[in-house]
């Protein structure tokens, strides 16, 4: 199996549209409402990391770094939020993640931009 570099990407460098595009590509197309529940869930199979980000993305925030697969479970801690457990995709270069409930079921995709704290970087999120 071929192995893919990881794309670099500064956190306050990430694209600033995250969601706006597949939000208005949504709307704008009654026949994908009517075959999916959710936003989410259609989100969730259409999008595809692009050639550059197909490895994953490695987030830089001041100097710590984080990667993020596209598809992948991750479990993150800190001291005030305890574990927390997400999935992601990658959208062309834009990583997004879906908290889990305590039972398991995602929420709606976000971006990561100032999302995660420094102690939950450093906790290592685990794919």
């Amino acid at each position: 199996m071929e192995s893919h570099p990881l794309l670099h990407i500064k956190v306050d460098r990430l694209p600033r549209h995250g969601l706006a595009v597949r939000v208005e590509e949504w709307l704008s197309n009654v026949p994908l409402q009517e075959q999916f529940d959710s936003f989410d869930d259609w989100l969730r199979v259409t999008v595809t990391p692009a050639n550059a980000a197909i490895g994953g993305v490695c987030i830089e925030q001041d100097s710590l770094q984080f990667e993020l697969r596209h598809g992948k479970r991750y479990s993150i801690e800190d001291d005030t939020r305890g574990t927390r457990k997400f999935d992601c995709i990658i959208d062309s270069r834009v990583p997004l993640i879906a908290f889990l409930d305590s039972v398991g079921h995602p929420g709606p995709w976000i971006t990561v931009k100032r999302l995660f704290t420094v102690e939950e970087i450093v906790s290592g999120a685990a794919p």
